[in-house]
């Protein structure tokens, strides 16, 4: 007579218990308990009985089919103790099919129908997490289960940063000694400026000018400056004829502007929130409250454009309107400017601060701190009186859950604009940027 076997389930509360006292490297364990047959004395039961045991056989199931614990513990000091990070079981348990067993996350996954394989999921989960754990951001349950998967940060954003300029790279570092390379930031509003001056300054050094200036030196001795001589917001042309405060005696060609771009569907909302020196017209005749973007007036036959009005370089500047601004500042540099630069998305900045960190710096000679000293900027990169509320400054455990959801229905714009955005918004900067249009219906 075979012997009796014995539910999984409290040896596995007390591995979970080991677990989460003692220190361990990243962990996924699964669980797949097995499934105990029906005995002789049940299939011979009535059958409202045998519809009771059945009922009672699926919920042991879907309990124990499958099962992942994650556990990480990030050099003693624990992020996560344990988590059952989630289970999505077979739907279909008469018999007739189970194709529907998929593994997905409730803290961390939206169920996507193209997941097929559980370990696919699993290593998923595994990359969101293990990136909190490095830049050592320990989670809280109602964060774990609104961030995006890594599958839905690669749909939006693609697999890899992507830079614009990185051609330009070798002609820097063969025209500009060592010794006088500077990077500065330069990008439009609400494009990410301080969150990249913030990383190259925590994790960026110009080799050359630190062994000459020493450790104790400022970060502007090593080589990261937090703008350009031209002053970061100015339009690429106004480089040689503006000049930003206390910068009159730097030689502008010393310094390789990183230019952070964003999502235009993302920018103009927030160019609605906190528009800084832009001004726009955002009411209607007949209509309550702001408009925005406000690309064009629908309350008019031809639907006009709302023209913006904008202070850079000590100049009001005219734009025929918010996706017109986009275009336009941007086009200066990555179809106009001939002197080298880096086009650097706001969305790489947020979502691979390493990786991105790391190609910029090394454009310009630099070195970058390894991956397990790399000091990831986790609070708001923007600082100060000047940049709104402070609870409307996002940070990274924030940002990965506002900027890596799908977007809202035609970008929640109003017909009018989210008609306009699409004929007005340039394509080939656009598309050079590997952005996605949101859904149109």
């Amino acid at each position: 007579m075979a012997p009796t076997r014995r539910s999984s389930l409290p040896s596995t509360i007390a591995f979970i218990k080991a677990l989460s006292s003692n220190r361990f490297a990243l962990h996924v364990v699964l669980v797949n308990a097995p499934n105990r047959p029906p005995s002789k004395r049940q299939e011979q039961s009535t059958e409202s009985r045998m519809r009771r045991q059945k009922k009672r056989r699926q919920s042991i199931l879907e309990l124990r089919n499958a099962v992942a614990l994650v556990v990480i513990v990030y050099t003693g000091t624990s992020v996560i103790n344990f988590y059952l990070a989630s289970y999505y079981l077979p739907r279909h348990l008469d018999g007739k099919s189970n194709s529907a067993t998929r593994f997905g996350s409730p803290f961390l996954l939206q169920r996507h129908d193209n997941i097929e394989k559980p370990g696919d999921t699993i290593h998923e989960i595994n990359r969101v997490l293990e990136y909190f754990s490095q830049a050592g951001v320990e989670l809280d349950e109602e964060s774990l289960r609104k961030l995006p998967s890594w599958e839905q940060i690669e749909y939006l954003f693609g697999e890899k940063p992507v830079l614009l300029g990185l051609d330009r790279c070798e002609d820097f570092r063969k025209n500009v000694p060592p010794l006088r390379r500077m990077l500065g930031s330069a990008g439009m509003f609400n494009s990410g400026t301080n969150l990249v001056t913030r990383l190259l300054k925590e994790n960026c050094v110009i080799p050359e000018r630190y062994k000459k200036y020493g450790p104790d030196a400022s970060k502007e001795a090593f080589g990261i400056r937090w703008q350009c001589p031209w002053g970061k917001h100015t339009p690429a042309n106004f480089k040689y004829n503006h000049t930003a405060p206390k910068n009159e005696n730097m030689n502008k060609d010393d310094c390789l502007p990183i230019v952070t771009v964003r999502n235009p569907f993302d920018w103009m909302p927030s160019m609605c929130r906190h528009p800084y020196t832009a001004r726009w017209a955002r009411r209607e005749s007949g209509k309550s409250g702001e408009l925005c973007p406000h690309l064009v007036q629908s309350d008019t036959p031809k639907k006009a454009l709302v023209g913006v009005e904008v202070k850079l370089a000590e100049k009001w500047l005219h734009y025929d309107s918010l996706a017109h601004l986009w275009n336009e500042w941007y086009a200066k540099y990555y179809k106009e400017a001939t002197f080298p630069f880096l086009i650097v998305r706001f969305e790489d900045l947020t979502f691979r601060q390493f990786e991105t960190t790391k190609i910029i710096c090394e454009c310009a000679g630099g070195y970058v701190k390894p991956l397990s000293s790399f000091k990831y900027i986790i609070n708001s990169a923007k600082q100060g009186p000047g940049h709104g509320k402070e609870e409307d400054r996002t940070g990274m455990v924030k940002a990965w859950i506002k900027y890596g959801k799908p977007y809202d229905m035609k970008a929640g714009f109003s017909e009018a604009d989210w008609k306009a955005s699409k004929e007005l918004l340039s394509k080939d900067f656009f598309d050079k940027l590997g952005y996605r249009y949101p859904q149109s219906g």
